[in-house]
């Protein structure tokens, strides 16, 4: 059995972010039988960052190695670190990932980093092949002028130190941010042009999410 999670960073539960991991959930179903999905939207759920307790690194404690704080996502970290395949999504808000997901992320990845002299420092329980989906409203061009791939870069870089497979990207564009623009004051943006964009190039951006998911999975058929 393939153990797939997917991750919604991302407030709305039908929208870019939540399409496009669906989509990536669905691509993963596909390539096999043998394949369980799991889907945990962040907002739902009730948690903190993490909180300094070093329950993960005390001597001789329960929970050396895992996050000792208990709250809604306690299970959840666990069951992640033992995923074949996990895709987090997010939109970014201010050149970032949203706060809920860095939050959850600080609490997957700390637990992980021993300190011990003499001892490998990274003691993850087994490797895991991870996916980013990141869609935004800036244009590419927009986003290479904005830095935000250098900002990205340091939580790519700590998913990989972690979990030992460099994490797949998907950037998705110039995305629609209201279902209703003329309900909003945002009329600085060229409406017509991101609508046609929308429906020109998101139907690709979740085929391509869609046969990420199921790339994924048949390469972890081989670890």
């Amino acid at each position: 059995m393939k153990r797939v999670f997917t991750i919604n960073g991302s407030p709305r539960k039908d929208y870019n972010t939540a399409q496009l991991l669906r989509a990536f959930a669905d691509g993963a179903g596909e390539a096999g039988d043998e394949v369980e999905v799991e889907e945990v939207n962040l907002y739902d759920l009730h948690f903190t960052g993490c909180r300094e307790c070093y329950a993960c690194k005390l001597r001789g404690g329960r929970s050396y190695g895992h996050c000792g704080f208990r709250d809604d996502i306690t299970d959840i970290l666990d069951r992640v670190a033992h995923a074949d395949v996990v895709a987090f999504g997010s939109p970014i808000y201010f050149s970032e990932i949203t706060a809920q997901l860095r939050a959850f992320l600080e609490r997957l990845w700390y637990p992980f980093v021993q300190f011990k002299r003499g001892e490998e420092q990274i003691i993850a329980p087994q490797p895991v092949r991870t996916a980013f989906l990141i869609p935004m409203n800036l244009t590419e061009q927009a986003m290479l002028r904005s830095g935000y791939d250098a900002l990205l870069a340091p939580v790519l870089q700590w998913t990989q130190y972690i979990f030992g497979h460099e994490p797949q990207v998907q950037y998705c564009y110039d995305t629609l941010q209201y279902r209703d623009y003329d309900r909003y004051w945002a009329d600085a943006w060229n409406v017509a042009a991101k609508q046609l964009r929308h429906e020109r190039h998101f139907p690709t951006d979740l085929a391509q999410a869609r046969q990420l998911g199921r790339a994924m999975v048949e390469a972890s058929l081989t670890d």
